[in-house]
C-alpha cells in the first residue's frame, strides 16, 4: 500500500521548491507615507520609537525585540534596494543591463568645432589682450578681455562655495554688460543711420574692414567668457563704424577719437572691477568664504576672519544677494541648507536689510543738513 510520501510529485532535475509563504506577523510598526516599502514600513519611525530599547541591554524576551529584528531586517533591504537603483542608474526595469551601463561610457559634450572671433582692428585686439605694465616704465597696466574672462571663471567657480560675494560680483558684471553693450548699440546704430542717410542721398560708403582680419580661438571654460568675445566683436564693429565715417569725413577726428576714447574707458571700468573682485576673493585666506561665515553659532574663527576682510575690502554684501533673492544668470552654487541654516541666514539677511535702510537715512539725513 502507497505511503503518503509515495504520493507527493518527485521534483525534477533543475526544479526549485516553491517559496514557503510565512505566517501573517502579529508585529505591529510605524508607516509613512512616502515609505520604499509596499506596506509603508517606515524606518525612521520604528528608529524613533526604538531608541529607548536599543539603547538598553537589549532583552530577547522582551516585546520589542522582534520589532527590533523587522527593524535590521528593513535596513537591510533598503541597503540592497539602494544598491540596486544606484546600479541601475535609476532606470526604468525594462532597461537592460547593456544599456544602462552604457551611460557610464558616455564621453562629456565637447565643442563640434573650435570656436572662433574674428577681429579686424588693433583696438578691439588690444581690447582682448590688455597690456602688463612696461619693464621700467609707470605707465599702468590695462586689464583685457581674456584676463577678464579668467576672473569671471573664478568667481564662477566660487559660487560653488556658496560665496555671496561672488554673486555679488557676477551681478554687477551682468548689470554692467547691459549697461555697456546698451551704449554700444547705441553709438552703433547712429553709426548706420547717419551712412544710411547718406546712401538715401546717393551715395554707398561701405565699411572698412581689415585686409587681414585675424581669427583667435576662444576655447572659453565659463558662460561668462563668451559673454565676453560678444563684447569684443562689438567693440571691433563699433571701432569699424567710427573710422569709417572719419574717413568719409562724416565725423571730425576729434569727434571720432572722443566717441572711441570714452567708449572704451567705460568698458575698461567693468573690466577692472571684475578683476578687483577676483584679486581679493581668489586669495588662499579668503577663497573658502561662503554664507555660513556669517551665521556667529556655525562660523569657525577663520570664517569670521573671512568676514571681516570682505567687510572691510568691499563693503556689506546687500541683503537680497545675500538672501539669494538676486542670483547671477550662471552659478554653481548646489549647497544644499537645512532648515535651522535657512533661517539663520533669512535672521542675517533682514540684519543686513536693516543696516541698509539705517544707512540711507543717515545719508539723506546729511544731505538735508548740507542744504540749511
Amino acid at each position: 500500500m502507497p505511503t503518503s510520501t509515495d504520493k507527493q510529485p518527485r521534483l525534477k532535475s533543475g526544479d526549485k521548491p516553491a517559496a514557503i509563504p510565512a505566517p501573517k506577523s502579529l508585529i505591529g510598526f510605524s508607516t509613512e507615507e512616502n515609505s520604499p516599502f509596499t506596506d509603508g514600513y517606515s524606518i525612521t519611525g520604528e528608529e524613533a520609537l526604538l531608541a529607548a530599547y536599543m539603547a538598553g541591554p537589549m532583552h530577547e524576551d522582551d516585546p520589542l525585540y522582534e520589532r527590533y529584528i523587522e527593524l535590521e531586517d528593513r535596513k537591510d533591504q533598503l541597503a540592497r534596494m539602494q544598491a540596486k537603483f544606484q546600479t541601475r542608474k535609476g532606470s526604468d526595469p525594462d532597461v537592460k543591463p547593456a544599456e544602462f551601463f552604457a551611460m557610464d561610457d558616455l564621453g562629456s559634450l565637447v565643442d563640434s568645432e573650435d570656436d572662433l572671433m574674428t577681429l579686424h582692428t588693433k583696438e578691439a585686439f588690444r581690447l582682448f589682450m590688455g597690456r602688463v605694465r612696461e619693464p621700467g616704465s609707470d605707465v599702468a597696466p590695462i586689464v583685457g578681455g581674456r584676463r577678464v574672462a579668467s576672473s569671471l571663471r573664478s568667481l564662477w567657480l566660487l559660487t560653488g562655495n556658496d560665496n555671496p560675494y561672488a554673486d555679488w560680483s557676477l551681478l554687477r558684471h551682468e548689470q554692467s554688460m547691459e549697461e555697456v553693450n546698451e551704449r554700444l548699440q547705441e553709438e552703433i546704430k547712429a553709426a548706420e543711420n547717419l551712412l544710411s542717410s547718406q546712401q538715401q542721398r546717393g551715395l554707398s560708403y561701405s565699411v572698412l574692414k581689415s585686409a587681414q582680419p585675424q581669427s583667435l580661438q576662444l576655447g572659453f571654460r565659463s558662460p561668462y567668457g563668451y559673454s565676453i568675445s560678444r563684447l569684443i566683436v562689438d567693440y571691433d564693429y563699433f571701432i569699424r563704424l567710427q573710422k569709417t565715417l572719419g574717413r568719409k569725413t562724416l565725423l571730425s577726428d576729434q569727434q571720432m577719437r572722443r566717441s572711441i576714447t570714452e567708449t572704451t574707458r567705460f568698458i575698461r571700468r567693468v573690466f577692472n572691477e571684475v578683476a578687483r573682485f577676483s584679486r581679493w576673493l581668489m586669495q588662499p585666506d579668503i577663497n573658502a568664504l561662503s554664507r555660513l561665515d556669517f551665521i556667529t553659532e556655525h562660523a569657525s574663527e577663520e570664517g569670521k576672519q573671512r568676514v571681516e576682510f570682505v567687510r572691510e575690502v568691499f563693503g556689506m554684501v546687500p541683503a537680497d544677494v545675500f538672501t539669494a533673492k538676486l542670483q547671477p544668470r550662471h552659478s554653481r552654487r548646489r549647497y544644499t541648507l537645512t532648515e535651522k541654516e535657512r533661517n539663520l541666514l533669512q535672521s542675517v539677511g533682514v540684519q543686513l536689510a536693516e543696516a541698509e535702510a539705517q544707512r540711507a537715512a543717515d545719508e539723506y539725513q546729511d544731505a538735508d543738513s548740507d542744504l540749511v
